[in-house]
């Protein structure tokens, strides 16, 4: 079975009002696929609020709805809620009529970013990320490996970030054509944590490719 893991970093998506609307909460958490309804792909996920102020039924954005709340309890200063959502038929729910792809467990929404990991026929995969990247933009997409599965290594997806804003405004050049203080200038980030990250990224790629020349 084919997998891929999309992701997008919040700075990419934050404008978008489905974003916004979900970054209220702590976290979207997929749990499963629970039926296709007049076109719509219905699902159930996890959202943990700090304030209990999960979204009512009925409420919309941008071809997501808010069906039902069907289990509330709280942990520690955490509410989490047990929601049923639709994707609209025209926005999501029309790749999967021909049930040939499946949304995968690790799929969320949270600070960090968006994750969609997702596996199926090859084609339909192709047409589902062709059409996602028209919608949104994507920062990342990592491929399933063998029998491994979907596995996250490497940098992180802000270090991604980092380390792809760096290599577009010549921080790799000789000289350098950009300095950590227009670098975090771009990035909205302070200069220690953009000098942090890039070690760290950096790191896990030489050390990524120390293993494979062994």
């Amino acid at each position: 079975m084919r997998a891929v893991r999309v992701e997008c970093a919040i700075p990419s998506i934050e404008h978008d009002p489905r974003a916004r609307a979900a970054l209220q909460a702590v976290s979207w958490d997929y749990r499963g696929v629970l039926d296709q309804v007049d076109g719509n792909l219905r699902v159930m996920c996890e959202c943990i609020t700090t304030d209990a102020g999960c979204p009512s039924p009925g409420f919309s954005v941008g071809g997501i709805t808010v069906v039902e709340i069907i289990e509330e309890w709280s942990t520690d200063y955490l509410t989490h809620h047990l929601v049923i959502l639709d994707f609209d038929s025209d926005f999501l729910g029309r790749f999967f009529h021909s049930r040939d792809l499946t949304l995968l467990a690790g799929s969320n929404i949270t600070s960090s970013g968006l994750i969609i990991q997702v596996a199926g026929r090859q084609a339909s995969l192709v047409s589902f990320l062709n059409a996602l990247r028209r919608a949104i933009p994507v920062d990342r997409i990592t491929k399933a490996k063998d029998s491994e599965g979907i596995v996250q290594k490497g940098p992180t997806l802000q270090q991604y970030r980092i380390i792809k804003i760096a290599h577009r405004h010549g921080w790799y050049e000789v000289p350098k054509k950009i300095s950590i203080r227009g670098l975090a200038s771009k990035l909205g980030l302070s200069k220690s944590t953009v000098a942090e990250q890039l070690v760290k990224a950096e790191s896990e790629i030489v050390g990524g490719f120390l293993k494979k020349s062994r």
